[in-house]
């Protein structure tokens, strides 16, 4: 069960600098995950944007290739 809360910025940095060390490594630590995660998710759908494009003759022979299948597979 997830629950969200807002929290005051202030807030939050008040509660942050009252935690002990290892409290602390452990949220920075939590907060390092997190980017990671965040950055493979970027490279992922970086790399399909820049990934190779057919052109137009390309679909065209793919939409002939297709067509004839579907004919043999019919007969």
């Amino acid at each position: 069960m997830e629950m969200k809360v807002q929290v005051p910025f202030k807030q939050l940095l008040t509660i942050v600098k009252t935690l002990t060390p290892s409290q602390k490594a452990k949220l920075m630590a939590e907060l390092q995950d997190e980017q990671i995660v965040s950055k493979q998710k970027d490279d992922f759908f970086e790399t399909l944007l820049n990934g190779p494009v057919a052109s137009k003759k390309q679909l065209d022979i793919i939409s002939a290739n297709r067509k004839s299948i579907n004919q043999w597979r019919t007969n």
